[in-house]
């Protein structure tokens, strides 16, 4: 009986294990879509998966920096980057390539660098002006909402574009 359980309980921890060594290599499905700014509230509308492009003031001080000894980064419009809704900072430094799910020819790859208030985690990705160009149809910010995927890179492409400092 006592051998039983404890093949069984290995058996357990072997799938464990093992579910989780490739968890970062899943590829993730959701929306991108533009999200309005008023000078008072944000209006967001609850979907299934979502997301948006930021701009502005919303693009300073990025969650990922201005800690564990990084000083702050404050990205632009045309900098690759993105932002997740997290539990922790466990996306923060990973690259992600994101395909508009229409048309595959349609992709970018992005660096999280940031949180993502009004996403919920695992289902959205908020990205750049400039990143959201390049996996909409025409780079038209106005089409509003793009059905995309992202999977995780191993390792990040060097880049102008990515800020520096940070690793997964």
């Amino acid at each position: 009986m006592k051998r039983q359980f404890l093949s069984k309980l290995f058996l357990l921890i072997f799938v464990f294990c093992f579910s989780t060594t490739y968890a970062d290599e899943i590829e993730r499905r959701g929306i991108a879509k533009v999200r309005s700014f008023s000078e008072s509230t944000l209006s967001i509308t609850k979907r299934g998966g979502r997301g948006t492009w930021y701009t502005g003031e919303d693009l300073n001080n990025a969650a990922c920096y201005d800690r564990n000894g990084l000083s702050a980064y404050h990205a632009s419009n045309y900098d690759m980057i993105g932002a997740m809704a997290m539990n922790g900072f466990e996306d923060c430094y990973k690259c992600m390539k994101i395909t508009n799910n229409k048309d595959k020819s349609l992709s970018v790859i992005v660096k999280i660098i940031d949180k993502c208030a009004g996403c919920e985690v695992g289902k959205a990705i908020d990205l750049t002006p400039a990143a959201f160009k390049l996996v909409a149809q025409g780079g038209d910010l106005d089409l509003g909402v793009l059905d995309i995927s992202w999977k995780p890179l191993k390792h990040c492409p060097k880049s102008s574009l990515f800020p520096k400092g940070g690793s997964t």
